[in-house]
């Protein structure tokens, strides 16, 4: 995975912690694991091609990573 695909999974991120109302905001720790769950989904997925349009084709990947980490964080 190269540095813009890197950059890019950041500013997905970012963007998707500031849709979030103030009261469920992500902080810095599940940003940074938000991140890297998104990282590794399209690390697994670029040996079948998979590119981020196409994650972004059919949903919103890094709103739901971060929802998963806060999932993870409730228990």
């Amino acid at each position: 995975m190269n540095t813009s695909y890197l950059d890019d999974i950041a500013r997905r991120i970012a963007y998707a912690a500031e849709q979030f109302t103030p009261s469920h905001r992500p902080n810095a720790r599940q940003k940074a694991d938000a991140a890297a769950v998104l990282r590794d989904m399209f690390q697994a997925t670029e040996v079948h091609g998979l590119s981020f349009a196409d994650f972004d084709g059919i949903g919103d990947f890094p709103r739901m990573a971060i929802q998963l980490v806060q999932h993870r964080d409730q228990h």
